[in-house]
């Protein structure tokens, strides 16, 4: 089973460069441009990186940073804000992000920015464990 990062935006042009920057990785992309859809999907594959700007339907990468950080488990996980202007960096660090980082224009620019975060020793990818009313 591959490891994932979660590309939350609308801008399609951000999960392009996310699969082609890790192909040749064993990381798994999975893109959702709605707020409710990023949620569900963080809940239920427990990303190893979540990268997301400020453009969501149903919200934005603010929201979504909010409801992030006020989980204890998913809190942990590693997000890249991508901000558009000086503002936005700021307030994504406040509200949780690991790292803000520029619009990349390129796969290398945005590679670079992703290689950090990436546990490529990690063998066993995170899952979030089922829990029973027992």
């Amino acid at each position: 089973m591959s490891r994932h990062i979660l590309i939350a935006s609308k801008d399609k042009k951000i999960g392009e460069l996310a699969k082609e920057a890790v192909q040749s990785l064993d990381y798994n992309v999975v893109v959702a441009a709605d707020l409710s859809l990023a949620l569900y999907l963080t809940n239920k594959n427990m990303p190893d990186l979540i990268v997301t700007d400020e453009d969501l339907i149903g919200g934005t990468g603010f929201d979504l940073l909010s409801e992030l950080s006020s989980d204890e488990e998913l809190g942990v996980i590693p997000i890249l804000f991508i901000g558009k202007n000086g503002n936005d960096g700021q307030k994504a660090r406040d509200l949780g992000a690991k790292k803000v980082i520029a619009n990349p224009k390129t796969l290398d620019e945005f590679f670079l920015e992703l290689m950090p975060h990436l546990k490529l020793d990690e063998k066993t990818p995170k899952q979030r464990p089922d829990y029973s009313s027992e």
